[in-house]
């Protein structure tokens, strides 16, 4: 909420569907861990394994996520930027030196 125009109503909007979106991708994926990928189903005297339903579901509802992500409008947050030549806290090499 902080990297968006909080008076604009239509962004808040789109970042509570964007929650709304993950709360149900994790109860998803809770019910995709608990059941399993495959599922075996019963038909009368058939019994045969397929893929988990929630699957499907969860795929549409990560696309939505991804489309819902692109159209908010983030506003640029300010990082500070470290001197190179400033004093590091601690002893970790830079990644230039590990090559």
């Amino acid at each position: 909420m902080n990297r968006i125009d909080r008076d604009d109503l239509i962004e808040v909007d789109k970042v509570m569907r964007y929650i709304a979106i993950v709360k149900q991708i994790r109860k998803l994926q809770s019910v995709i861990n608990k059941d399993g990928v495959m599922m075996t189903t019963i038909n009368a005297s058939q019994e045969f394994i397929k893929t988990n339903p929630a699957l499907n579901e969860l795929n549409k509802l990560t696309k939505t996520l991804i489309a819902l992500e692109k159209s908010i409008n983030f506003e640029m947050v300010d990082v500070p930027v470290i001197p190179e030549d400033e004093e590091k806290d601690n002893d970790e090499p830079k990644v230039s030196d590990l090559y």
